[in-house]
């Protein structure tokens, strides 16, 4: 049977993670729903703890039925799930198999990848040797592929964190759980008719995410790591969905250009007109008909002494009656 790891109390919820990591994806974001559900956070067939799988059989078959002994083992009837980046194929191959036993369905980051990895995904499926796939995903190759994929190419302390735990796993998952998704990743999700709904990071550098947006679809500022970096705003859409049935927006501040500063120093001369009347209104004051910036007096006052001093030196070359 599957490794699962229970938390919390209240109504069953399912975390499913994603590809090559096991269950520690939820360190951040398990804190912030344990207080409202039991979570039963599993990791799948051939990863982590769980037992390896035969190569003969269907990966995500595998992963629907592992699911569903876990289910019965712990005797629950109903269960609400949350399936995260390929962790969403093995959920949606459970939800087509048993619909009567998932109350919702949370797909956060769903594997609906962009035609440029379907491509690597292609070449992939191939007949290569294992020393080639072994070689592919270690060292710091494995780190540039979590790296682009996982955090957009930034640094992050939880690269070299998932790098360590991919490279614990078994190199045939990791391939087949790559390659044996629907459609290498391309295939839409199909759902039967249950509360469902779709977590989309805005900055997700490896999902597709869709153009227009339908009512079951939401956006949060993350990458592909949001399980780790953008653990609140998944809670924020988690939870009322699964309490209410409510699909809400997460509220994201708004990032404003930081002004630049007033120089009202005298002497200094670098107010534009419109700076000048604007700071004069959010001081509450009236700007006075024809009133001059502090460099158009400073200018005025060059080009006075400069014509003064033209003429004062044109009166000395003039000459005398």
């Amino acid at each position: 049977m599957l490794r699962y790891r229970l938390e919390g109390s209240g109504p069953p919820l399912l975390l499913i993670h994603g590809w090559g990591v096991t269950f520690a994806i939820w360190q951040n974001l398990a804190p912030l729903l344990k207080s409202r559900f039991q979570l039963i956070m599993i990791e799948l067939p051939g990863l982590g703890g769980s037992p390896h799988v035969a190569a003969d059989e269907p990966y995500y078959q595998i992963c629907a039925e592992a699911i569903e002994e876990v289910r019965q083992f712990l005797g629950i009837e109903h269960w609400a799930m949350l399936a995260y980046s390929s962790g969403t194929r093995a959920a949606e191959a459970y939800v087509k198999r048993y619909p009567q036993s998932v109350t919702h369905a949370i797909f956060l980051c769903p594997t609906y990848i962009l035609e440029i990895w379907a491509l690597f995904l292609r070449l992939l499926d191939g007949p290569h040797p294992p020393t080639l796939m072994q070689w592919v995903f270690s060292d710091w190759r494995l780190h540039s592929l979590v790296r682009a994929l996982g955090f957009n190419w930034q640094q992050h302390q939880y690269t070299r964190v998932w790098k360590k735990e991919i490279e614990l796993q078994p190199i045939d998952i990791l391939i087949r759980s790559l390659c044996e998704m629907p459609g290498q990743g391309r295939t839409p999700f199909y759902v039967p008719s249950i509360p469902t709904l779709f977590i989309w990071g805005g900055r997700d550098a490896l999902i597709a995410r869709p153009r227009h947006l339908g009512p079951h679809d939401v956006v949060i500022p993350a990458n592909h790591s949001a399980p780790m970096l953008a653990a609140p705003y998944v809670a924020e859409v988690v939870l009322p969905f699964l309490t209410e049935g409510r699909i809400v927006n997460v509220s994201t501040p708004r990032s404003r250009r930081p002004r630049r500063p007033l120089r009202l120093e005298a002497g200094q001369g670098k107010l534009r007109p419109f700076e000048h009347r604007r700071w004069l209104n959010r001081q509450g004051k009236k700007t006075a008909p024809g009133r001059f910036t502090l460099r158009r007096q400073a200018s005025l006052q060059t080009s006075g002494s400069q014509r003064q001093r033209r003429g004062t030196h044109a009166s000395w070359r003039r000459p005398t009656d």
